[in-house]
């Protein structure tokens, strides 16, 4: 049976700090951080707060996103994800560790797609998480938030009462 959760930012934030502690234990070295626009947005920046800053210069990880869309403005699954908004012409990805990041797999469509294009972009290693990650979903991220069945999310930014 599927029902509707409301998400507090103070949630939100746990679940990140699990993640990354997960990420941590793994071992898993990360160059780069991408999120999957729009609601990838915050966790990957939280992420970012808790993961360790770059092996090879000692800064913090840069932040990228890139624009891809499943869902139509009245909540109803696409055909075919689409591509909004690509990674800058200039961001060299070959030979780098990725970390993409959104806030829930759905139907796992947006992820195949971002996986798919990020790949193509010949990163030495693409790891994936998602703070949601629901029964349905075709695709399977590294690093699960929480398990969220068929649930309905409602994350803190996407509240419009």
């Amino acid at each position: 049976m599927s029902k509707k959760v409301i998400y507090s930012y103070d949630q939100i934030h746990e679940l990140v700090k699990k993640m990354a502690v997960e990420i941590i234990e793994k071992n898993c070295e990360i160059d780069i951080i991408i999120s999957i626009a729009t609601g990838g947005w915050i966790p990957a920046r939280i992420l970012r707060t808790f993961l360790p800053n770059s092996s090879t210069t000692g800064l913090p990880m840069p932040l990228f996103s890139i624009g891809l869309i499943n869902y139509n403005s009245k909540d109803q699954l696409l055909h075919e994800t689409l591509i909004l908004q690509e990674l800058p012409a200039k961001l060299e990805l070959t030979g780098k560790n990725v970390l993409l990041v959104d806030e829930v797999a759905d139907s796992g469509g947006t992820f195949v797609k971002a996986e798919e294009y990020i790949l193509s972009k010949n990163p030495q290693k693409l790891y994936t998480g998602v703070l949601h990650l629901k029964s349905q979903s075709r695709f399977k991220p590294d690093f699960v938030g929480e398990h969220a069945g068929n649930n309905w999310i409602v994350y803190p930014w996407d509240v419009k009462e």
